[in-house]
């Protein structure tokens, strides 16, 4: 059904501060087709949290994102944490460094995302569910730990680079690349031994363009991760070639798995990548 009225969440400091410019290319886009929106934006971190937790949805068709993944995460878990279930749809349109669903998608130009949102285009989304000792979080993108959290850690010091930090981030990673004992629990296999990164993924995308899980589907009710225990520097370089294309699954260092629970214990006090966002640490489960 199309929509006729639309909460807004807008993050001005998305991407390289264009969420506001964005908003003004697909404003036209919904003034068209007799939609009134409600535009909240966005003036700290967490605020695009609040504002799904608590905004009235009642008379709204929906609610979407002006953003990047950091922002869609912030709603998404605003969302889960209402206090009545609500099941309005969530739109999102690019306009972040990192549009991982957007490129799952193939809907990376915000104003083609307008146009679907208008038409009353929608999907299932799978969230994952991810309990730690303090907290418990909700992920749409990815949860990543060991050298993928690294990476995200080392992206987020390169932010003035805009897209091509995660790659330089990933090159530096390949050199820097540490095995760490875990525990890595796969529904109901259990797996204990020195790892290099572990990653679940939704999309099939974990940054810009890396097609890290080929065979993703946002709504099969399915986690796909992608374990790698051990690589040489130039093992790990090749994969990096590799994952634009999806071709690296071919890599024999290479483990990808489908699976609707898993769990990760570490020896170390390791943090995880969240969606993009470092939070908390391991042990969790999801």
């Amino acid at each position: 059904m199309k929509p006729q009225h639309l909460v807004v969440v807008v993050n001005p400091q998305s991407g390289t501060k264009r969420g506001l410019s964005v908003l003004d290319q697909v404003r036209p886009v919904f003034k068209d087709a007799g939609i009134e929106l409600d535009i909240r934006s966005t003036q700290h971190r967490g605020h695009a949290l609040e504002i799904a937790r608590t905004v009235d949805l009642n008379a709204s068709d929906g609610i979407c994102v002006i953003g990047g993944d950091g922002t869609v995460h912030e709603v998404a878990n605003g969302l889960m944490q209402r206090q009545e279930p609500t099941s309005v749809p969530l739109g999102i349109i690019p306009a972040g460094t990192g549009n991982t669903l957007a490129e799952h998608l193939q809907c990376i130009d915000p104003v083609d995302a307008a146009r679907r949102i208008v038409a009353g285009a929608i999907q299932p989304l799978d969230v994952i569910q991810v309990t730690m000792q303090d907290r418990i979080v909700h992920c749409v993108d990815l949860v990543g730990w060991g050298a993928v959290a690294d990476i995200n850690g080392t992206a987020e010091k390169l932010r003035l680079l805009g897209t091509i930090r995660y790659s330089v981030a990933t090159l530096w990673q390949v050199l820097l690349a540490k095995r760490r004992r875990a525990r890595l629990v796969l529904d109901d296999q259990e797996f204990v031994g020195e790892f290099l990164f572990i990653v679940a993924c939704n999309p099939r995308f974990a940054g810009p363009r890396m097609m890290l899980a080929p065979h993703a589907d946002l709504g099969d009710g399915r986690i796909d991760v992608i374990v790698v225990r051990t690589a040489t520097r130039w093992e790990m370089l090749k994969l990096f070639v590799k994952v634009f294309n999806g071709t690296h699954l071919a890599l024999n260092f290479v483990e990808y798995h489908q699976v609707r629970s898993f769990a990760i214990e570490s020896e170390s006090d390791d943090a995880m990548d969240l969606d993009g966002e470092m939070k908390g640490h391991a042990p969790i489960a999801a």
